[in-house]
């Protein structure tokens, strides 16, 4: 039988300045985020290859120790290889035209998006439910929570997905991007906040005020930004909320695009070119 993709509402915008602003703001999202991806991969893994896994300390304390637990040092390698994994597929499975021309290949990649959600999910509570984390308890209650819902969006996004459940389909794959982005979120709003402030708030061992904060801040917000998504499927705007609309975004879109300028020249690169032995 011949797959006829499945109509799906979507956001009505009319206005063109909106739509490329919207544009833009997704390929400045996939393109920082897929650098985080990159840093990822090749740092953490460039460590392990050299066996200098001591270095996984540099960017959050207490990541590698030497305890007697492999077990977990193997959890969270597995969460961060498949997070970065997920970083990288998320957008591509958003992508209308890959649904529409290539649902075979929507399908398969929407699976190994999903199965790298859970073991993400996996990894991360394995690890945590180990070691714990530098934060203390509030940190691990967060980030605990942040890998069940992960786990959860996965799940059901393939379910409803099998079930032909399209719209369901649909709003839990908006719900599993926007956890899925909550890394890359993590590191951007520290550094955001470091360029502010000079790091107000913040303790060595992450339980600061700001610290308790960004235990929640960097995945709570993006599932309520979801939910208003997944229920504004049509929407029309006037010209002036159609105006301010873009200028905020034009305002996102810079933002995003100096933080990830200053991470990647700053921070990124150089631990890639040392992961890469470049």
């Amino acid at each position: 039988m011949h797959y006829q993709a499945p109509v799906i509402q979507s956001l009505r915008v009319d206005s063109p300045s909106l739509r490329w602003a919207i544009r833009a703001l997704t390929a400045v999202v996939w393109f920082s985020s897929g650098l985080f991806a990159l840093f990822i991969l090749a740092f953490y893994l460039g460590a392990w290859r050299m066996d200098e896994m001591a270095a996984w300390n540099a960017f959050l304390p207490g990541l590698h120790a030497d305890d007697g637990r492999p077990a977990a040092t193997a959890g969270i390698g597995v969460h961060f290889v498949f997070g970065a994994l997920i970083l990288l597929l998320g957008p591509i499975q958003l992508v209308r035209g890959l649904r529409e021309r290539w649902p075979q290949v929507h399908r398969w990649l929407g699976r190994v998006y999903a199965a790298s959600a859970v073991l993400t999910g996996l990894g991360g509570i394995g690890f945590i439910a180990l070691r714990g984390t530098v934060g203390g308890p509030m940190m691990s209650a967060a980030f605990a929570l942040y890998g069940v819902l992960m786990m959860l969006a996965g799940v059901q996004t393939v379910r409803h997905a099998m079930a032909r459940r399209f719209e369901r389909h649909r709003a839990w794959a908006i719900r599993l991007f926007a956890l899925a982005v909550g890394s890359w979120l993590y590191r951007m709003y520290y550094g955001l906040w470091f360029a502010v402030t000079d790091g107000a708030g913040h303790t060595e061992q992450f339980d600061g005020w700001f610290d308790l904060v960004m235990d929640w801040w960097f995945f709570l917000p993006n599932l309520l930004v979801a939910e208003i998504v997944i229920r504004a499927t049509q929407v029309r705007l006037s010209p002036v909320a159609s105006g301010v609309a873009t200028g905020a975004l034009a305002l996102v879109i810079g933002v995003l695009g100096l933080a990830t300028w200053f991470f990647f020249t700053r921070a990124w690169w150089p631990a890639i070119a040392w992961g890469l032995g470049i």
